[in-house]
């Protein structure tokens, strides 16, 4: 990886279930596997991101179970992002950028929220020593259709530290992520077995992060393996393996 020139091509590894605030041009494919109280399901899914311009990006997300002991079988919510670089410091090593989620429904109760929502949110990044990092993520959703709809706020958390060299060939980072959704003000589309709002669930993951390397697919290659484990509000999702790789693809702004 080449050193950055300017704040726009900083990178940061990525939270498994969270995002970095910078904008990718690539192809990303991830495999879970989780196991609970009701069954356990296997969970690919493919993400598609292209940099519009040089501080806007869009990514889409189409997930699909595969359902094992009473877990259902078929498409899980879509999700659109629209992402604004907004600023960040190569002098201070961090970056902020803004934007809009929405998922689409797959009208099937057990997969999927049964509604359209959108929201705003925010990505944030701060690197210390060229090695320590942290990241931020906040969203709110807001239902589209359904006014019994819980409105969502997802927060997600991430502390990860490069082990290897600075601009080593093959660097290497072990991470923790915390993950956390508030459902508020509604009686619809709540998380497995809660009956009404407020809830909430929260999840931690250890993590490892490669990459970027060069690999036969993609000069910017990377990968992370972690183990999600539920602490709050979802029994049905206890533990959920997740492997998940990215390819970069060239794009015209050099990030």
């Amino acid at each position: 990886e080449e050193e950055p020139t300017k704040w726009e091509q900083l990178f940061f590894p990525f939270p498994i279930v969270g995002a970095p605030p910078q904008l990718e041009q690539q192809v990303q494919v991830f495999n879970s596997y989780f196991h609970g109280r009701a069954g356990s399901g296997d969970v690919p899914s493919a993400e598609l991101a292209v940099i519009a311009s040089p501080h806007f990006g869009v990514v889409a997300t189409v997930p699909f179970q595969f359902g094992f002991g009473g877990q259902t079988t078929g498409f899980e919510d879509a999700q659109l992002l629209l992402q604004w670089l907004a600023v960040g410091s190569l002098e201070y090593d961090d970056m902020v950028s803004l934007g809009m989620m929405g998922t689409f429904p797959t009208r099937r109760d057990d997969l999927s929220s049964g509604d359209y929502y959108a929201g705003p949110f925010v990505y944030a990044a701060q690197r210390f020593f060229h090695h320590l990092i942290f990241e931020g993520n906040v969203t709110t959703l807001l239902p589209v259709v359904h006014g019994e709809s819980t409105r969502q706020i997802l927060g997600t958390g991430l502390v990860a530290v490069l082990l290897t060299p600075r601009r080593f060939s093959f660097p290497v980072y072990t991470q923790v992520e915390v993950n956390s959704t508030t459902y508020l003000g509604g009686t619809a589309a709540l998380p497995p077995g809660a009956t009404g709002s407020p809830a909430e669930t929260v999840f931690v993951a250890p993590e490892v992060f490669l990459g970027p390397f060069k690999s036969p697919v993609s000069d910017g290659t990377r990968v992370a393996v972690g183990v999600s484990f539920n602490v709050v509000g979802d029994p049905v999702h206890a533990q959920t393996y997740t492997i998940t790789a990215a390819f970069d693809i060239p794009n015209p702004y050099g990030y």
